[in-house]
């Protein structure tokens, strides 16, 4: 295996772990994400953005 064939397998290595890693990244953020639609669903955790918009009678109007 010459030198240019060991440069090129190292940065196959690092391609296929980079790819790896993003790809438990992604799976990670699949599960937050589930995770915290079922504790919003099972009323663990409330909404206050939301329910500060139902407070409103009207939305407000911006002025120029």
């Amino acid at each position: 295996m010459n030198e240019i064939e060991r440069y090129e397998r190292i940065a196959q290595i690092m391609d296929e772990a980079y790819r790896s890693y993003e790809d438990g990244l992604a799976a990670l953020r699949q599960r937050v994400v589930a995770d915290m639609r079922r504790k919003l669903r099972e009323g663990g955790i409330r909404d206050q953005r939301r329910e500060r918009l139902t407070l409103r009678s009207s939305p407000t109007r911006r002025r120029r």
